[in-house]
């Protein structure tokens, strides 16, 4: 990945319009599913029962189905970007190197497919900043952090900051 706290703003933005479109085009896809099965199966329909059957309960089964099947693919599309990103960080929890921490995580070539897994990325990048201190430089990517994010994610980089600084005045 590319390291560019600077255009967080505009990630955001563009992790939104994907999701949007992502969802269009799945609401798309399952009208789209629907119309051919309810065209193929209309002619086999000769009763009112027949037609609750036939075209009422095929749509709900197509419709359980699909849904499921877009969540699962949803919920897994960065699965390898959490995956690379959670080894690097067992790794970095059983060695404690912070310069290889590092080293790692500006060495990872598959790209985050959501906003939450870039935070998650450059909340390491800070922590891996803290842990060789780079004090500023971590407060710095804190607080570009914190301009992008919401509700508890908000609270957490507000307290990680705070910390940074307690442990700065500590040392001084």
């Amino acid at each position: 990945m590319i390291y560019e706290p600077e255009n967080l703003k505009n990630k955001r933005t563009m992790y939104e319009k994907k999701a949007k479109m992502l969802v269009a085009i799945e609401f798309f896809l399952w009208a789209v599913i629907l119309f051919v099965y309810v065209n193929i199966v209309i002619p086999y329909v000769r009763s009112i029962i027949g037609f609750l059957t036939i075209i009422i309960g095929g749509i709900a089964i197509i419709t359980a189905f699909y849904f499921f099947i877009a969540f699962y693919v949803l919920i897994n599309r960065g699965h390898r970007f959490r995956k690379i990103n959670n080894a690097i960080v067992r790794e970095y929890n059983e060695n404690k190197n912070g310069e290889l921490f590092l080293e790692k995580l500006f060495a990872i070539e598959e790209k985050a497919t959501d906003m939450n897994d870039e935070i998650t990325w450059y909340l390491n990048i800070a922590t891996a900043f803290s842990v060789l201190g780079k004090k500023n430089e971590s407060i710095s990517l804190l607080k570009q952090l914190e301009e992008v994010t919401t509700g508890e994610d908000k609270e957490l980089i507000q307290k990680s900051i705070e910390f940074i600084q307690g442990q700065m005045e500590n040392e001084c």
